[in-house]
């Protein structure tokens, strides 16, 4: 059992965490939220990136808010006979959803603190603490490579997404992967069956758009965000925050 003087200074660290660290503790978390927020719909700057392959891909893109708001894409692939040029304007941006969960996790997070009064009950914090990590731990994970539903086949790419239209054998398609931007880049032969070819070991028949198609060309090739990375540092910050005083507060009890 304790002691009177051991619960007299149980119950001072007790209030010193929830009348003094804990509100400086959010204060600080809600200044990294609205960073982040900032980071995600481009209120600080446009993350320009190089985007390349070997040989295959040469160019750029630019990435602004939920989207890809420019990019300048020179495309060579091996079964194509010509240099192919594919381009992204600011009227018709590429929507990258995954960006848009993570700030919505965000904001759900925000109105969490904003809502909360001023911490007085031990366990409640414990509870918001929980539910704030919850939340951004969301955000973090929205950046996982995406799902197969996601990504082609199973999603149909929209030509006229690029300029000049794409071919209706040609496939380009954008996602976020941790820190990086993704880029996979797909040539279709829809009439394989007809011309009786031979399949080796890097291409595979799939479903697409209802119909058998072979894949002719696949590349897969990745850009480092700036924007990602710092988002990342931020996130991961708030998660640590959260676990840090809740764990001195489960210490109080």
């Amino acid at each position: 059992m304790r002691t009177s003087e051991e619960t007299v200074s149980a119950l001072k660290q007790r209030e010193w965490l929830l009348y003094d660290v804990i509100p400086m503790m959010l204060d600080r978390f809600l200044h990294e939220l609205k960073h982040s927020q900032d980071l995600i719909t481009g209120q600080t700057k446009a993350d320009s990136l190089p985007l390349s392959h070997n040989d295959t891909i040469k160019g750029f893109l630019s990435l602004h808010g939920f989207y890809i708001n420019k990019a300048e894409l020179s495309i060579k692939l091996p079964h194509q006979e010509a240099q192919m040029k594919a381009s992204i304007v600011a009227s018709a941006p590429y929507f990258l959803e995954q960006l848009q969960r993570a700030h919505n996790y965000l904001s759900l997070a925000i109105d969490q603190v904003e809502g909360f009064s001023k911490p007085s009950d031990n366990q409640v914090t414990i509870e918001l603490l929980e539910d704030l990590y919850k939340y951004v731990n969301h955000a973090l994970h929205a950046f996982d490579y995406p799902n197969e539903a996601s990504l082609f086949p199973y999603k149909v790419c929209h030509p006229k997404f690029f300029q000049p239209p794409l071919k209706q054998d040609t496939v380009i398609e954008f996602c976020v992967q941790d820190v990086f931007i993704a880029c996979n880049i797909y040539t279709l032969d829809y009439s394989h069956t007809k011309h009786n070819n031979k399949l080796d070991k890097n291409n595979s028949i799939v479903t697409y758009k209802d119909k058998q198609v072979l894949i002719v060309d696949q590349i897969k090739t990745q850009t480092q965000s700036a924007m990602l990375t710092e988002l990342k540092r931020s996130l991961k910050l708030m998660l640590e925050l959260c676990q840090t005083h809740k764990q001195m507060l489960l210490q109080a009890k």
